[in-house]
């Protein structure tokens, strides 16, 4: 993943939107990720520990998760208008919509987290 580099000309605004696009290309990475792998967990749910329940969970987290995954993207492609702001009210507009995206990342990386670690303790017991 390509970081942006700050330099000392580039403004406030500049650097916030460059670490915005940062957090943002990291969010999509990550949840590409965890899609990934609750594949892979639905699978060793499935053909090794024989649990039909911890399966469908894990199918369903995947659909859910690619959800999540096509809002973040949307929301990427909204972020060239972000660059054309003129003033605060539009920079807040963005900085507030960044955090609900935020918000939603959060929550999405602490169900998966929970959900995998009952498929764990489950297996290990």
């Amino acid at each position: 993943m390509k970081l942006d580099t700050f330099f000392n000309h580039d403004t406030d605004e500049q650097i916030i939107q460059k670490r915005t696009s940062e957090e943002l290309n990291l969010w999509v990475s990550h949840i590409n990720y965890i899609i990934n792998e609750s594949d892979k967990l639905s699978k060793i749910a499935s053909n090794i520990y024989k649990n039909k329940q911890f399966r469908d969970r894990f199918l369903e987290l995947i659909i859910k998760y690619q959800s999540v995954l096509n809002q973040l993207r949307s929301y990427k492609n909204t972020m060239v208008n972000y660059k054309e702001c003129d003033d605060f009210e539009c920079d807040l507009f963005y900085i507030n919509k960044h955090e609900d995206f935020r918000k939603k990342y959060l929550e999405t990386v602490s169900e998966y987290r929970e959900n995998k670690n009952k498929l764990y303790l489950k297996i290990l017991t």
